[in-house]
């Protein structure tokens, strides 16, 4: 019953992070950019990768158990939801959106995956199986993101409007040495997130143990 749940939850959740990226996506539809075009414009978001994750690690965990994810992929899902809805919430602030069905998909990325997300874990993983290592190789996920974007906005050039998708990245406006700065200070406080992780990991394996 309890992996039965724990599947049914998972496909919930992939779901719903499925769900949560239609309204952009039909945003972008409507707007009259193509599919690809459209896709290629979604692809700029850090949220929109993680939630892309999410819906692949859970939908794996709702067709073959927990089993199917290794602890090590499920925490670096798990760290990486946490910091789009902890990014979202306390250094981008609230999006106003133009329709209740952009406001349902904004809601499920941006706080719904990051609260379910950890929530399944808590109730549902196994834990104590995660070393002190875990956290630097999480950390190359955000990295490799950040250089990704700043790639692509040299590449794209500045007639490409909105290419550079968080403040924090915007080279042109903060300069490289503010920039650097906040990626800085968020890889930081995601390495310190991801020792706590587990540290909590360990102290859950030893509390069931007990």
């Amino acid at each position: 019953m309890n992996d039965q749940l724990a599947r049914g939850t998972a496909l919930a959740i992939a779901l719903g992070a499925v769900v949560g990226t239609l309204p952009p996506l039909g945003q972008a539809l409507d707007r009259g950019d193509g599919l690809v075009s459209a896709l290629w414009g979604l692809a700029r978001f850090f949220t929109i990768w993680t939630n892309t994750l999410v819906a692949i690690v859970f939908g794996l965990i709702a067709l073959r158990g927990r089993q199917a994810v290794s602890p090590l992929w499920l925490g670096a899902v798990v760290l990486a939801i946490l910091l789009v809805g902890l990014v979202f919430n306390l250094m981008l602030g609230q999006n106003i959106q133009p329709s209740w069905w952009m406001r349902i998909g904004d809601s499920l990325h941006h706080h719904v995956a990051p609260l379910a997300v950890p929530l399944w874990w808590l109730i549902f993983a196994d834990h104590g199986r995660l070393g002190w290592h875990a956290p630097w190789l999480w950390a190359l996920y955000p990295l490799g993101y950040s250089g990704y974007i700043l790639l692509r906005a040299a590449l794209e050039g500045a007639s490409v409007p909105n290419r550079y998708p968080y403040f924090f990245l915007d080279v042109e406006n903060l300069g490289w040495a503010g920039a650097l700065g906040y990626l800085t200070g968020i890889a930081a406080a995601f390495v310190l997130l991801g020792h706590g992780y587990v540290a909590l990991d360990r102290w859950l394996a030893r509390r069931t143990a007990g």
